[in-house]
């Protein structure tokens, strides 16, 4: 029996069923004024109700590289993710937007919302459910390779442009994924460092 260091198995199925549950109601999390329903709760509980102990425990996962694992005898499609705060990327060709910092810098969270609606009809084009974006990386560091996505310095201003571009991507059906809150302030061996900053920078 899985279980915690600390605790039960009850608790672990408690925790998987979560998490399975926010995975199958997130792309109508990013579509729907109220996320919950009766209706909705039913449907969901039922899915889960069918679904083993390893199934569930196979959607914290991925499969195919930026997939979600699916089970269309649960009616639970596989759903596709792509990565991309100024294009769709991963299949083929696409339209590239300009960078977050060019976009940030028209302080317009009109046409913040437009870049959002194109990008999110490319995504719907090609299939995708997911969009790994916006990056909204605080700038710190003027050797970061990836300041050209982010959203400047200022925290406040980049909020409003995410917020309009994300509006923008989900009007189109497709779940935006903020990523890089903060602390991605190198590309070099990202992955295996550790970011420590200071709680004044922080602030």
């Amino acid at each position: 029996m899985i279980g915690f260091a600390n605790g039960t198995g009850d608790e672990m199925r408690r925790l998987l069923t979560s998490v399975a549950f926010l995975l199958l109601v997130s792309p109508a999390l990013g579509q729907a004024p109220s996320p919950s329903t009766p209706e909705l709760e039913q449907k969901v509980n039922a899915i889960l109700s069918k679904m083993t102990l390893e199934q569930k425990i196979d959607l914290l996962g991925g499969v195919n590289t930026f997939d979600v694992r699916g089970y269309p005898e649960r009616s639970l499609p596989l759903l596709h993710t792509a990565a991309g705060s100024i294009g769709v990327r991963n299949d083929g060709p696409a339209t590239v937007m300009a960078g977050g910092i060019s976009l940030a810098s028209t302080w317009d969270t009109a046409l913040a919302e437009k870049v959002g609606t194109q990008i999110g009809r490319d995504a719907r084009v090609k299939g995708k459910h997911f969009l790994l974006g916006p990056g909204v990386n605080i700038y710190r560091s003027a050797l970061n390779g990836r300041n050209f996505e982010y959203l400047g310095e200022d925290p406040f201003l980049g909020s409003q442009i995410a917020v309009a571009y994300i509006k923008g991507v989900q009007g189109q059906g497709v779940a935006a994924t903020v990523k890089h809150y903060m602390g991605n302030n190198s590309e070099f061996d990202r992955h295996n460092t550790d970011s420590q900053i200071d709680d004044r920078a922080l602030r």
